[in-house]
C-alpha cells in the first residue's frame, strides 16, 4: 500500500485516483472485463458534515480502465428514507451519499433505480445524482421498440433538465434498508427524513437480494 496526496474536501464520484489518500495493487484478483491481473484499489475516508465518516474506495484495472466504486457508512446508522424538493439552482449542490444499497426514485416522473451486484456507491451532489438518472434513462430509450416509450423517456430528460436549472420542482428519494446513504443539505427546511419501519426494511433488503440474482440495477 502506497500513500497519494490528499484531494479536495467532501469526496466526488469522479475521483482519478489522485484524490484518494491510499492505493494498494491487488495482484491475485483478474478484470472481470479484460482478464488481466492489473487491478489497483484506491480509497480515503472523509469527514461528512451531518452524517458521520464514510469510506469511499474503487478499483480500477490499469490495463482496461474498467472501474467500479463503492462507499461504506463506518458508523452505525438506522435504516432511513430522506426526501429532498429540487426547485432552485442551488439544490444541485446538495450533497448526496449513496450506498450500493441505496434506492432512488423520482415520484413525480415514476422513476425508480434498484440497486444490483453492479450498483455503485459514491458521494456526489444532486446534480451528479440526477445526470446519472439522466443516463439510465437515455439508455432506456435507446432501447425502447415502441415510439411511446421513447416519447415518456424525452418527458423525463426534458423535466430532469427543468429541474437542475430551477424551472421545475422535483422530489429526489433515497431509502437505505442499511442506514449507509444520505440526502445532507445545510439548510434542511427542505429535507424530509423517517426512520424505515421494519417491514420495509425487510422488503428493501429482499429486493436488493432479488436483484443480485438477477445479475444488475434495475431501472
Amino acid at each position: 500500500m502506497s500513500e497519494k496526496p490528499d484531494g479536495e474536501g467532501g469526496g466526488s464520484e469522479e475521483g482519478d485516483g489522485e484524490s484518494f489518500r491510499y492505493q494498494m495493487e491487488v495482484s491475485d484478483q483478474e478484470c472481470p472485463v479484460c482478464g488481466r491481473k492489473a487491478l489497483r484499489v484506491y480509497g480515503r475516508v472523509d469527514e461528512i458534515p451531518h452524517f458521520g465518516r464514510v469510506l469511499e474506495q474503487f478499483i480500477q484495472c490499469e490495463a482496461c480502465g474498467y472501474r467500479i466504486s463503492d462507499v461504506m457508512c463506518l458508523e452505525e446508522r438506522d435504516p432511513a428514507e430522506y426526501r429532498y424538493r429540487v426547485n432552485s439552482p442551488d439544490d444541485v449542490k446538495v450533497r448526496v451519499i449513496r450506498s450500493p444499497s441505496g434506492f432512488l426514485e423520482i415520484p413525480e416522473l415514476g422513476v425508480k433505480v434498484r440497486p444490483g451486484p453492479a450498483a455503485e456507491g459514491f458521494v456526489s451532489n444532486v446534480e451528479g445524482v440526477l445526470r446519472r438518472i439522466k443516463a439510465h434513462v437515455r439508455m432506456a430509450a435507446k432501447w425502447a421498440d415502441r415510439e411511446e416509450a421513447r416519447e415518456r423517456a424525452r418527458e423525463i430528460l426534458d423535466r430532469i433538465e427543468a429541474a437542475l436549472s430551477g424551472e421545475d420542482e422535483i422530489t429526489l428519494v433515497l431509502k437505505d434498508p442499511y442506514g449507509h446513504s444520505a440526502i445532507v443539505p445545510e439548510d434542511e427546511e427542505k429535507l424530509e427524513v423517517r426512520r424505515l419501519e421494519e417491514d420495509e426494511v425487510r422488503r428493501l433488503r429482499s429486493l436488493i437480494l432479488r436483484g443480485s440474482l438477477q445479475g444488475r440495477e434495475t431501472f
